[in-house]
């Protein structure tokens, strides 16, 4: 029996450890759902966000498997379970048969007790009255001692079945009462195994049915977040595409800047010599042709912001450059502003409109390119006041302010230089007008 209760009183390692990290696994699912959250609110953040959320899905799994061992660990101990079930139901079986047993052997006691008792009886009848007449006929009787010596044997013949025979009735009796203890005290302990076994067998159910629960929420959150790291890849995809696009574009257009600006002077050159050769008086060297406006050409009539820190957006700072997002690992590549919906959205540097419209993860989203390869970007928009191709300066209203989120207004700041972001801080236009 002690072989057969050795594994009761314990749940399998795999288990108890996958129990203690379930609360590391609640924190999981609410610091994914909120990182979701922000890298769709910020998608300068997608490529952070995309490592992360890889991070997340591979935690998760690896808590699945987990949760796998476990489970398999509970089946081995409920099918260790329903054999020691078995092997109990076979223990009763055998002490139900002793039982019978027991109940025949104790009918056969009490039929040689019930046949002892009178024979008994008869022996101590029998031998009184043989005593008394020896003893009479020794007084009466000179002659006859043979007959005298002959009954007194008899007598103690008598006296001595007697007396074995109350020994066999005394010994059955103390059987009788000794196997009905023993089967008393089997009853008891097989009693207390079965209800040790049945109480043993419904946490293990328990368990399993915990552990499958919390398998299915495992499952359920990796389909959740592959779905979210698809969905961040096809942004970053997206916004990749357009930055390449941008830079592609801007980079033909210093090209066609150099070549203008190369033909002007290959014909101011050549106009210069053909006045000399013609012997005529030296004419004051002609103006070059202005070249196309570069980026950070100021517009013909410029709207400066008339407050201070209304650049970008007149509000408060909820999120800085660097700052930890949804207590997790990731980290804000941008500037996150709380105002009031429709604020005006102003332009931080003098540079052209390259991305006016909306896109998937960022709302209404504008895109203005300044002078060094430096990009502004202003995102989730409520309104768009500028189109692409536009020139603006330093100041210029580019945009209302909308939401963010359910639960935030304001506007998402970004600074790329090429396709990296980074800190507004370090950018002298933006330090110039944060001050």
């Amino acid at each position: 029996m002690t072989a057969f209760f050795r594994f009761w009183g314990f749940y399998p390692a795999p288990f108890i450890r996958a129990m203690r990290h379930l609360s590391w696994v609640c924190l999981l699912f609410w610091s994914a759902g909120m990182s979701s959250a922000h890298a769709a609110d910020n998608p300068q953040q997608l490529k952070s966000a995309i490592e992360q959320q890889k991070t997340e899905l591979d935690k998760t799994r690896i808590a699945q498997e987990q949760i796998r061992t476990s489970l398999k660990k509970t089946q081995q101990q409920l099918a260790e379970s329903a054999r020691a079930q078995e092997a109990l139901e076979d223990q009763v079986a055998a002490l139900e048969a002793d039982q019978t047993q027991l109940k025949a052997d104790a009918g056969q006691l009490e039929q040689a007790i019930s046949e002892l008792k009178p024979q008994i009886s008869d022996s101590l009848k029998l031998a009184y009255t043989l005593g008394d007449q020896a003893s009479l006929s020794s007084l009466f009787a000179y002659g006859d001692a043979l007959s005298t010596e002959r009954n007194l044997r008899y007598i103690k013949i008598l006296l001595a079945q007697s007396m074995d025979k109350m020994a066999q009735l005394q010994q059955a009796e103390r059987e009788q009462a000794s196997n009905q203890q023993r089967l008393l005290e089997a009853q008891a302990k097989l009693s207390k195994a079965q209800i040790e076994l049945e109480k043993n067998t419904a946490q293990r159910r328990a368990q399993q049915a915990e552990q499958n629960q919390l398998l299915a929420t495992l499952s359920s959150r990796a389909d959740a977040q592959s779905q979210q790291l698809a969905t961040l890849l096809e942004q970053k995809k997206t916004l990749d595409a357009q930055i390449a696009s941008l830079n592609a574009q801007a980079a033909r257009e210093r090209a066609e800047r150099t070549m203008q600006a190369k033909a002007d002077a290959a014909r101011a050159r050549s106009e210069q010599a053909q006045q000399t050769r013609a012997n005529q008086p030296p004419a004051p060297e002609p103006a070059r042709a202005p070249s196309p406006p570069d980026e950070e050409s100021p517009a013909p009539s410029p709207t400066t912001a008339s407050r201070s820190g209304a650049i970008p957006v007149l509000g408060k700072i909820i999120r800085s450059y660097g700052a930890p997002i949804a207590g997790g690992d990731m980290q804000s590549q941008g500037i996150l502003f709380a105002a009031p919906i429709n604020s005006p959205v102003r332009a931080v540097a003098a540079g052209k409109v390259v991305f006016a419209d909306a896109m998937k993860g960022w709302g209404n989203l504008i895109i203005v390119r300044h002078a060094g390869g430096y990009m502004s970007l202003y995102a989730h928009n409520s309104r768009l006041l500028v189109q692409t191709g536009a020139r603006v300066n330093q100041g210029t209203e580019l945009a209302l302010s909308g939401q963010i989120d359910g639960h935030a207004a304001g506007l998402y700041f970004e600074v790329r230089h090429g396709n990296d972001t980074v800190n507004p801080a370090r950018w002298a236009a933006y330090r110039a007008v944060s001050r």
